[in-house]
């Protein structure tokens, strides 16, 4: 799949379990969840599942802004 297939594809998604945010975003697993506790991404609880619903292409796009 090419980059920006990829992009496209993680912006038309509604929610990630937290090692897709991961591997798609590319930061390290502690630093999903400290993005989590600083609440920088957004994310609900469904039963004991954590889902991000803050796409890692929208995160990684808002730290060119600051």
């Amino acid at each position: 799949m090419y980059h920006d297939e990829q992009l496209t594809t993680s912006r038309s998604k509604a929610g990630w379990r937290i090692p897709q945010w991961q591997n798609d975003s590319g930061l390290s697993r502690s630093t999903v969840y400290n993005l989590l506790t600083a609440k920088a991404i957004e994310s609900v609880k469904v039963g004991k599942c954590r889902i991000i619903t803050t796409s890692p292409a929208d995160y990684l796009a808002s730290l060119k802004q600051s």
